[in-house]
């Protein structure tokens, strides 16, 4: 009821045209939910049809999650080229790093590679959105409060499933018997509290964000010859210095 709740706003109040990855999103784990209940109830939660179900349909929703999040995080930061440049690096940079480290992990231990692969993807995707959060915090950058809570609550959702895929494999390693209990629940709760939060923002339409104000064409011309002695006072500095080290003996 949430989701359709997220899912309605998303329609009425036409974040759609901003926002088509993460409308699909969104109307996909409406879909993975229903396909899943069906699968549930006719072949049983532990089959083998249920569980090829319930990981290729993630596959899918992980997929179109790291476009949700890629997409809200271009719509902040589509004015500044530079600095989107760099966050996209910092998501590839992470990305790299972690995959690589689940790969190993999942060597390891072949019999628990889907739930080690499951959460390197979150642990990637908690850094890269953590990573890109504090470059718009460092430049100041100002985040529409719809755009806010939408990666918070995919930083925090995906911050708990690496939580709770850490916490499944420890306690059912050492033979507690609620272990899935305490992790579907865990990520339940997270995912039913991210749902609220987006549906109490989505109720408020995204303003209309502008280029950033640049200063008028006169000031330019002003500072430019100022910035331009700087320049080349400090490239002359930094040729008398590296030419002394050269003749240096």
């Amino acid at each position: 009821m949430v989701q359709m709740t997220v899912l309605s706003l998303v329609v009425t109040r036409r974040h759609f045209h901003t926002l088509p990855f993460f409308s699909v999103y969104i109307a996909l784990n409406l879909c993975q939910a229903a396909l899943l209940f069906f699968m549930y109830s006719q072949f049983g939660f532990n089959s083998h049809e249920a569980r090829q179900s319930s990981w290729l349909s993630e596959l899918l929703i992980l997929i179109l999650q790291t476009f949700a999040a890629t997409e809200v995080l271009y719509r902040v930061l589509r004015h500044y080229a530079g600095i989107w440049g760099l966050a996209w690096r910092l998501i590839v940079f992470a990305a790299v790093i972690v995959i690589w480290h689940a790969l190993e992990s999942a060597k390891q231990s072949p019999e628990w590679k889907l739930m080690i692969a499951n959460r390197g993807y979150h642990l990637t995707f908690a850094l890269s959105l953590i990573s890109c959060l504090l470059l718009v915090r460092f430049y100041s950058i100002p985040i529409d409060p719809v755009y806010k809570t939408l990666l918070a609550g995919f930083c925090v959702f995906s911050c708990t499933v690496v939580v709770a895929n850490t916490l499944f494999q420890t306690l059912f390693l050492r033979h507690f018997n609620d272990s899935g209990v305490v992790w579907n629940y865990l990520e339940m709760v997270t995912f039913l509290v991210v749902q609220i939060a987006w549906a109490v923002a989505l109720r408020h339409r995204v303003r209309v964000d502008d280029k950033p104000p640049l200063l008028p064409p006169s000031a330019y011309d002003r500072l430019s010859p100022d910035v331009n002695a700087r320049l080349g006072a400090l490239n002359d500095a930094l040729s008398r210095f590296l030419r002394a080290q050269v003749l240096r003996p």
